[in-house]
């Protein structure tokens, strides 16, 4: 099975602070290889979430390069990696509100030319087909997370990006979504990185890399 692989080569990015440019991320290298769960902790402003923003795409480099399978953003929009490569898992669940819990996965799916049952995702994540009926601005936020990670887990994406995606949920929800994730890139072989403040995330994911003063290690 070909190894697909996520490469961050001499990533950078800074902004401005008043007159000062602040320096978040400082020269970065690493891989990511399919079939590993990645964990990235480190304190609160280390730029973890920045450092997910830049690596899914969804804001613009500045210094250095990110390749998929030797491919480079640069090559490609930023709208084409999303919609081909990458599936993240927002903090803030990202969710259309005029939909339910189901039609907002099965969205995913429709990106995909598929007509996959939404419900077969939600149920993994502890979603109830009636549930699945709800306008998701009808479920606590806890149900909302699990949408979104059900969202996820129904594209056909071979990256999956998270950003604190146990953070609303119970100790005993969050086993069974971290152990999705193993699955994710266990079974189906994709890479799967999560940003987390979360110990038992942490300890489920295969290499755990933290960002400290800009650098990742």
């Amino acid at each position: 099975m070909k190894k697909n692989i996520l490469e961050i080569k001499n990533l950078s990015y800074s902004y401005q602070n008043g007159d000062r440019t602040q320096k978040v991320l400082d020269d970065i290298s690493v891989k990511f290889e399919a079939g590993k769960i990645y964990a990235i902790v480190g304190e609160s402003g280390s730029g973890k979430t920045t450092f997910l923003s830049l690596i899914s795409a969804l804001d613009k480099l500045q210094d250095g390069d990110i390749k998929y399978n030797n491919k480079s953003l640069k090559e490609i929009t930023g709208q084409e990696f999303r919609l081909r490569y990458v599936n993240i898992v927002f903090q803030s669940y990202n969710l259309i509100k005029y939909m339910t819990a189901a039609e907002n996965v099965e969205v995913a799916s429709d990106f995909d030319n598929r007509k996959a049952d939404p419900n077969q995702y939600l149920e993994k994540v502890g979603i109830t087909a009636e549930e699945g009926k709800r306008l998701v601005n009808k479920l606590s936020g806890g149900q909302q997370q699990r949408v979104a990670i059900a969202r996820a887990l129904a594209s056909n994406s071979p990256i999956i990006m998270a950003d604190e995606p146990t953070g609303n949920l119970d100790e005993d929800t969050e086993e069974k979504i971290i152990d999705i994730f193993r699955d994710l890139a266990h079974k189906d072989n994709k890479i799967v990185v999560i940003v987390t403040h979360s110990r038992r995330v942490a300890d489920k994911a295969d290499q755990v890399l933290t960002l400290r003063r800009g650098k990742l290690g």
